[in-house]
C-alpha cells in the first residue's frame, strides 16, 4: 500500500543489514536483527521494522536505536525513548522519520541484557530486486567421540535456487573446507540445509534476504546443545571464483535457523559421537 508523506509515494524495500565491520568475528553471546522492510517516507527520511534477536535467534526484549530514535522491544506498552508506547509482539521493532548518516546508510544498533550489542549498517539504496548476490556456506563444527577422540568427518550442505555449496570437516582443530561463491538472483530466498556424519543427521530451511552486489554466508554451529544455522554478510572477494578462507572474511549473523535432527529409526545404531565448535589452533 503507498501512502503520501512529505509529499512522497512511500517505497516499500526489503532488504538485509548490511556489516559495519565484516572482519569481526563471530561473537556467541552476541545479540542480532532480523530486517524485515524499509520504507522511504520522501525528504530523505526512512521508517525501519524488524525483529531484534538474542545470541539465540529468538526473539528478544532489547532497546533497538537507529538514527536517534529508539524503543524498547518487550511487547505491547514498550516505552519510546521520544515518548509514547508501542502496541507491538514482543522483540518487534518499528523505528520512523530516520535521517541516514553522511555515507548515506542508516545504523541500527540493538542491546539486549546479558549479550553483547550487536550493530549494523542499512543500506536504503542497496536493496530491492534486480542483480546479483553471492553465498556460500562453512562448517564451524566438527564430530567427535568424546571417549576415543576419534573425529569423523561431517558434510554441510546448504542449496538455494537449486544450487548446492558445501563444507567438509575433518578435524575439530583447523578450517573446514569451503567451496567457491554461488550467485542468485537478489531478494528473498528460501533455502534448505543439511549436515551428515556419525554424530547424526540434522536438516533446517528458511527465507533469507539478499541484496544486490552483497556477499553472503551460511554458517553451521553448535550452540548450547544444539545445531544452528547463521546467515550473515561477509566482505565480497575479488572475484566471483575465489574461496576466502573462513578466518578472513568471519560473517556476523543477521539471521539464525534452527536445525532439527532426523528421526531415529529403530535398530539404527546410536550416533558414534557429538557435535562440537571448531577450535582452531593458530
Amino acid at each position: 500500500m503507498s501512502y503520501q508523506h512529505f509529499g512522497v509515494s512511500a517505497k516499500i524495500l526489503i532488504i538485509p543489514l548490511m556489516l559495519l565491520a565484516t572482519t569481526m568475528p563471530v561473537l556467541a553471546q552476541q545479540a542480532g536483527a532480523t530486517l524485515e522492510s524499509v520504507t522511504a517516507l520522501g525528504g530523505g527520511l526512512y521508517r525501519i521494522t524488524g525483529t531484534a534477536l538474542d545470541s539465540k535467534g529468538n526473539a528478544a526484549c532489547a532497546l533497538a536505536l537507529a538514527s536517534g530514535r529508539c524503543m524498547f522491544t518487550c511487547g505491547a506498552g514498550s516505552l519510546r525513548c521520544e515518548g509514547g508506547t508501542a502496541s507491538l509482539p514482543f522483540g518487534k521493532f518499528d523505528l520512523t522519520n530516520l535521517p541516514t548518516e553522511a555515507n548515506g546508510t542508516i545504523t541500527l544498533q540493538v542491546f539486549v541484557q546479558g549479550n553483547i550489542s550487536f550493530a549494523g549498517a542499512i543500506n536504503p539504496g542497496g536493496g530491492g530486486g534486480g542483480g546479483t548476490a553471492r553465498w556460500n556456506a562453512y562448517n564451524n563444527t566438527c564430530c567427535r567421540n568424546t571417549s576415543t577422540g576419534a573425529v569423523f568427518t561431517s558434510t554441510y550442505s546448504v542449496t538455494v535456487d537449486g544450487v548446492t555449496r558445501q563444507s567438509v570437516s575433518n578435524s575439530c582443530t583447523s578450517s573446514s573446507s569451503i567451496d567457491s561463491f554461488a550467485s542468485t538472483t537478489a531478494g528473498n530466498k528460501n533455502f534448505t540445509a543439511q549436515v551428515s556424519s556419525a554424530c547424526g543427521n540434522s536438516s533446517g530451511s528458511g527465507t533469507v534476504t539478499m541484496a544486490a552486489n552483497g556477499c553472503y554466508r551460511f554458517q553451521l554451529e553448535f550452540e548450547g546443545s544444539s545445531l544452528v544455522n547463521k546467515f550473515g554478510t561477509v566482505s565480497c572477494p575479488s572475484s566471483a571464483e575465489a574461496t576466502p578462507l573462513q578466518a578472513d572474511t568471519e560473517a556476523t549473523p543477521m539471521a539464525i535457523f534452527p536445525m532439527l535432527p532426523a528421526a531415529t529409526t529403530e535398530g539404527v545404531e546410536p550416533p558414534a559421537g557429538t557435535y562440537q565448535p571448531l577450535q582452531l589452533q593458530h
